[in-house]
């Protein structure tokens, strides 16, 4: 407890000490993890590995990649020593003493190898060769033995490279599926491992080539074919370098590893059988017999341990052989739930915003219409202020009700058809009763005039109350949209990462991270961080590169991608390369003032998309360039925003409509292809018909729907077409076809024309079209004329 002066007593005091000690030790054992233990027996095993004439370097290599990638434990050089003099017993002196230099230097003098593997190895082969060399002096000297010092050094300084790829493997360092090189490099860290056992067996069963057994298997059963075969040869040739029979060994490891590999679909039992049986098979070939590099009973052995340790494997979620971590599944669990809850949420959202839309969309259904309360109160206010005060108004309202209401009845219906009514327009019996027929007139004229701006306004507010309700229902789908996309199963191609991740280093791009991302469309995405210190040439090069590494073209993705070379992460996505290819030019003749040309179009690539678009504003100059301008530019924001192009089309007729007391009108033409599948879609509002060129006729899309901004309710007209190599899509502007006057049927004039030019050029094409309208056209008849051709290949 905490007395009033804020001080602990004596009890608190022990009882959080006994609790930070308890902390401190299930820290301590926590830490005291699988892999550690793992570690510290390769270490003890590879110091015990020999070549040639008990050459014993792999201790030493193994010890300097771990020291100058991780850190300078002091168990490391332990457990090497104690493995170098398990073998050469006294003779271990000049291993022993370059292991603990090597040790006590990296202690001193951390800073210069940190993180710098080449040059802690090179250090460390100078210092083996030196103390080795000086042992040897001091001995027996030979000049063969300065020879293999030599050739020990060289061996000492590969095995430090590879070992410093090999250690992330078992080493907690990554919740990641690791690339092939490091798989291999583990294999031959693994491999030299087992040779440690040397010749120890039970009950004349090889110790080492059980372990051998279980090694291939546990890889050609959890990695496949490739990988399986790869170690199988790895672990023939390392353990079999002091033997006669090397081919042999390597056949039938080799061999095993393949056919385990190719039964691994069958499950353990399946993948160790296929290994026994390969093995059997490269066996009998040799020698005609099943036992010639293996004895059956190693082999069974092997298996058993194999079928043991897969259970051992997986209770302990190890990465050492499957890769993926017990931290890696819970933090797919939580992403799985945090996706599951977003979606959840996105939709709810969508619901509410689809609801709101709802609710707007019937206060808009409403008809405003001339109603018997609007009558009613129409004649109490002329009542109210100017019979209330006359002396007849108790004969006019009270004895001659009902003739007095028809009277006002007649009044009311004279001024809506007439606008206005005078004193002479007054029924005739009602200007004999009435004292002041005049002041009735003024009275219900000014009535009318404000009656009539009210139902103006009314329908200006429903025709809000409708645009919010498009706004609305297209929020909604966007967000449902963005839902579904959420909720979409992705799975991740790791495999694909590590070919890509792998292909990019073996080339000296300094690449950070590969993510490869597949939907059920089969649609794929490939994102990748680049150091920006990476050569920018190679940077640029990135899309073929990888594109030759997964034999798919691909491109990137310019909306995404982000080539910022003063960052320090250049991204990139990449998605696929489209099987055709867009390109669209343009011709145009401006006859407003100031030569403002009332026609705007724009053209672009997003994604595996391409779109061309053309608004003609009504009339010429600078009101229809506005009108036409406001329609592309809208259009362009809501498609990018990902509005559906139904909902964008409404909104932007609603715009139009409610922008202005003025009337502004404009058509639209719209062409999106599809470059991946080859389809084109035609949407049309009021515009003049869209060519297609084949390479034998000339096709034509029509529409007889009427230009954005003149009714409520917008009326287009969706069109698709598939596209082949070499076709062209005309869009134009009715300047064009309006400019032939002696021809009743102008799309068979325009088509006639477009048939008979021989070019491939759409430029020239584009050109031609204009300069034949021009030709026949009168110069003071001629409206704006815009001629869009969009010529579309096919990619090899």
């Amino acid at each position: 407890m905490i007395n009033k002066l804020g001080i602990l007593d004596a009890n608190t005091k022990n009882e959080r000490l006994r609790k930070d000690i308890f902390k401190n030790s299930k820290e301590f054992f926590s830490n005291l993890k699988l892999n550690s233990i793992f570690i510290h027996c390769i270490v003890l095993l590879l110091s015990r590995a020999t070549v040639m004439e008990n050459l014993t370097p792999f201790g030493i290599a193994f010890m300097t990649a771990y020291i100058s990638k991780f850190s300078a434990m002091l168990s490391i050089p332990l457990m090497a020593s104690i493995g170098v003099i398990s073998v050469h017993g006294i003779k271990s002196i000049p291993y022993l003493g370059t292991i603990w230099f090597i040790f006590a230097t990296y202690k001193v003098t951390r800073k210069k190898f940190e993180n710098n593997t080449i040059k802690f190895a090179l250090f460390g082969v100078a210092t083996f060769i030196i103390t080795k060399s000086i042992y040897i002096l001091i001995t027996d000297y030979f000049l063969y033995d300065i020879l293999v010092t030599i050739f020990e050094g060289i061996i000492t300084f590969t095995l430090t490279y590879i070992f410093s790829y090999s250690i992330s493997t078992i080493k907690n360092e990554y919740n990641r599926v690791f690339t092939n090189e490091e798989i291999i490099c583990g294999a031959i860290m693994l491999a030299l491992a087992i040779s440690g056992f040397n010749n120890l067996s039970l009950y004349g069963a090889s110790i080492k080539n059980i372990v051998g057994v279980v090694l291939v298997i546990l890889f050609s059963y959890n990695k496949g074919t490739s990988v399986g075969t790869t170690v199988g040869i790895t672990v023939g040739v390392v353990t079999a370098m002091s033997n006669n029979n090397l081919p042999f060994v390597i056949s039938v490891y080799g061999f095993g590893g393949l056919v385990s590999g190719l039964f691994k679909d069958l499950g353990k039992i399946g993948s160790s059988l296929g290994f026994f049986i390969g093995a059997s098979i490269m066996s009998f070939y040799i020698n005609g017999s099943l036992e010639s590099v293996l004895k059956i009973k190693e082999t069974l052995i092997g298996l058993i341990i194999f079928l043991l340790l897969s259970k051992i494997l997986k209770a302990f979620n190890s990465k050492i052989i499957i890769g993926v971590s017990k931290s890696t599944q819970i933090e797919e669990a939580y992403s799985n739930r945090l996706k599951d809850i977003t979606h959840k949420r996105l939709t709810e959202i969508s619901q509410v915003f689809n609801e709101l839309s709802a609710t707007f969309q019937k206060a808009s259904d409403k008809n405003v219409l001339v109603e018997q309360k609007d009558i009613s109160k129409f004649v109490d206010t002329v009542v109210n202020d100017v019979c209330s005060n006359c002396s007849l108004c108790n004969f006019c309202w009270k004895a001659d009700f009902y003739i007095t209401y028809q009277d006002m009845f007649d009044i009311m219906n004279h001024i809506e058809l007439k606008g206005n009514i005078d004193i002479r327009s007054l029924p005739q019996n009602f200007k004999k009763r009435c004292t002041k027929p005049d002041l009735i007139a003024n009275k219900c004229n000014n009535l009318f005039e404000t009656y009539k701006l009210n139902y103006k306004w009314e329908n200006k507010i429903l025709e809000s109350r409708q645009l919010v309700s498009q706004q609305l229902e297209g929020v909604s789908k966007i967000i449902k949209d963005l839902a579904n996309q959420i909720d979409n199963d992705v799975r991740f191609k790791q495999d694909v990462e590590g070919t890509i991740y792998t292909g990019l280093r073996n080339l000296g791009i300094d690449v950070l991270e590969v993510i490869v991302t597949e939907t059920d469309d089969d649609d794929f995405e490939i994102f990748l961080d680049i150091s920006s210190t990476c050569d920018r040439n190679k940077i640029k090069k990135i899309s073929s590169i990888v594109s030759d590494l997964i034999g798919i073209e691909l491109t990137s993705d310019k909306f995404y991608s982000n080539v910022n070379y003063e960052e320090e992460i250049t991204k990139l996505k990449l998605v696929k390369g489209n099987r055709f290819g867009a390109i669209t030019k343009v011709s145009r003749l401006d006859e407003g003032f100031n030569h403002v040309s009332g026609d705007s179009y724009t053209f672009g690539e997003r994604q595996n998309n391409y779109f061309v678009a053309l608004s003609d504003g009504m009339g010429m100059g600078y009101k229809a360039n506005q009108e036409s301008n406001i329609t592309i530019s809208l259009l362009e924001k809501f498609l990018e925003a990902g509005f559906d192009k139904e909902v964008a089309l409404k909104t932007i007729n609603s715009i139009l409509v409610l922008k202005s007391t003025d009337e502004m009108l404009a058509t639209i033409d719209m062409s999106i292809l599809d470059l991946y599948r080859g389809k084109t879609q035609f949407i049309k509002i009021g515009s003049a018909p869209t060519f297609i060129k084949r390479k034998d006729r000339v096709d034509v899309i029509n529409s007889h729907s009427l230009p954005v901004g003149i009714l409520k309710d917008v009326d287009f007209q969706v069109y698709e077409e598939d596209l082949d190599d070499g076709d062209f899509i005309i869009t134009m502007s009715d300047g064009i076809l309006d400019a032939n006057e002696f021809t009743d049927d102008k799309e068979k004039w325009m088509s006639d024309i477009i048939l008979d030019i021989d070019t491939l050029n759409p430029q020239k094409m584009a050109d031609k079209i204009l300069d034949a309208a021009i030709d026949i056209s009168e110069s003071s008849k001629r409206d704006d004329m815009t001629v869009l051709v969009t010529k579309i290949w096919k990619r090899v």
